[in-house]
């Protein structure tokens, strides 16, 4: 995990944030342009190819589209998909992920949901499409004062990223996200860590800001909120366990 490390909070504090009109989101199919004619964006990560399901916003960068999309993610594939309840909101199922052959990497203490994103300027994510540009993510849980990344300055250069920044998707159990800014080599004070648990529920808040420069003029943002609830086998113990002690009272 590779963050800009002159995001440190004095100069951060030094800098007013500089705004733009955000675009307004969209629902639905990755894609660049407006209207009838927009373009799809192909959306390709460890053997997955699907560009459907996307929260995003397109904003016109001179003659060009810079289109960011979100989205919740079941993980590894093993696990319910992530229900769009509208809103830019995302329901998804607290607990453990369900069991998987899959490949290298799978973590069966992971949750059984994740999310995914996308940075590209008219379709491309190369460095050169991207150069100039800076990327910086803000998640908020449920629990108080759990967070990670920081809106306040850019924490990626784009244009030179080597860990592919434009296009990716994590779950909130990486341990990574549970480091706070100082720990990740951004400085003191930018953001606490998740406090994760893969049984919490409630609502997760997560944004994306592209902006010119590190400190320069936000371009585009996009953001989500997923919605943690209980599993219905969870909810139909609880079911039982209040009949069962109903019962008793009788």
């Amino acid at each position: 995990m590779r963050i800009s490390k002159t995001l440190v909070t004095g100069a951060v504090a030094a800098v007013a944030m500089a705004g733009s009109a955000m675009a307004q989101q969209q629902f639905g199919t990755l894609s660049y342009g407006a209207g009838a004619g927009s373009t799809p964006i192909s959306w390709q990560l460890n053997q997955v190819n699907d560009n459907s399901g996307f929260i995003y916003t397109n904003t016109a960068v001179g003659s060009s589209w810079l289109t960011i999309g979100l989205r919740a993610s079941n993980y590894y594939g093993v696990n319910e998909a992530p229900t769009y309840t509208g809103n830019s909101t995302y329901q998804v199922q607290a607990g453990q992920t369900a069991a998987s052959s899959g490949g290298g990497g799978f973590d069966s203490t992971a949750a059984r949901w994740g999310f995914q994103w996308s940075v590209s300027m008219d379709g491309d994510r190369s460095n050169s499409a991207l150069s100039g540009l800076w990327w910086s993510m803000r998640i908020v849980s449920p629990t108080a004062g759990s967070n990670w990344g920081t809106l306040a300055g850019g924490m990626v250069n784009l244009g030179t990223d080597t860990q592919s920044y434009a296009i990716n998707g994590w779950t909130p159990s990486f341990g990574f996200l549970g480091l706070n800014s100082a720990s990740s080599g951004a400085g003191p004070g930018l953001w606490n860590g998740l406090a994760f648990n893969q049984n919490t529920q409630g609502n997760y808040t997560f944004r994306i800001d592209v902006r010119q420069g590190q400190f320069g003029t936000v371009l585009g943002s996009t953001e989500m909120t997923v919605s943690v609830v209980p599993a219905p086998g969870a909810m139909a113990l609880l079911g039982v366990a209040g009949l069962v002690g109903s019962r008793r009272r009788r």
